[in-house]
């Protein structure tokens, strides 16, 4: 719920900030505004061949790191994003990370044990197979 002045809900323009001092006991963080790196750095174009600038726009996980988390302004972060799949599609930075999913992790098939409650069977013979004779070995009926 929104804070509270006389029984009316305060405007966020006239909520405390976080270097404001601490109002009524609250313990208040200063959060210091993002900026835009490529601004601060007078980065005009974001090349895709750039790989090590990119990887660190992009999470653990394969992800575009988003606006708020990066700091970075609207403009530089569309050229980002299309330097960055651009990028992925001529294979220099990875689409997504081998890191297995928590909990998702499975064997391949070969090495996995069968359910609980079933046996394991080996691969049925087709019927193809059956009718015709190894060699060396005599038919059934032939002598």
């Amino acid at each position: 719920m929104a804070e509270q002045k006389g029984g009316r809900p305060v405007a966020a323009s006239q909520r405390p900030t976080g270097g404001d001092k601490a109002i009524a006991g609250k313990k208040q963080y200063f959060r210091r505004k993002k900026v835009c790196r490529f601004c601060v750095e007078k980065i005009d174009d974001i090349n895709y061949k750039d790989t090590r600038l990119l990887n660190s726009f992009i999470s653990e996980r394969g992800k575009i790191t988003p606006r708020r988390i990066s700091g970075v302004c609207a403009p530089h972060q569309r050229r980002l994003a299309a330097a960055i799949k651009q990028a992925r599609n001529i294979a220099l930075l990875p689409f997504s990370s081998r890191l297995p999913i928590e909990g998702r992790e499975r064997p391949p098939r070969e090495f996995r044990e069968p359910r609980e409650g079933r046996e394991f069977r080996e691969p049925r013979e087709t019927p193809a197979a059956a009718a015709v004779p190894a060699a060396g070995v005599p038919a059934e009926g032939r002598a």
